[in-house]
């Protein structure tokens, strides 16, 4: 590839969920949707403790 040159890559939809594409191919590689609250990254209680605020 030569610098300036534009070329179109081919997007594949692997997965829709409610009419959204969640998964998708681009080049080979696979990218995920992730929503804001998919991954909350608060620490669960451990056991026989509890989360007291």
């Amino acid at each position: 590839m030569i610098s300036g040159h534009k070329y179109r890559p081919v997007v594949t939809v692997l997965k829709v969920k409610k009419g959204v594409p969640t998964v998708i191919r681009v080049s080979g590689r696979e990218y995920v949707l992730r929503t804001p609250d998919q991954f909350n990254m608060q620490p669960k209680p451990r056991r026989g403790e509890r989360n007291v605020q």
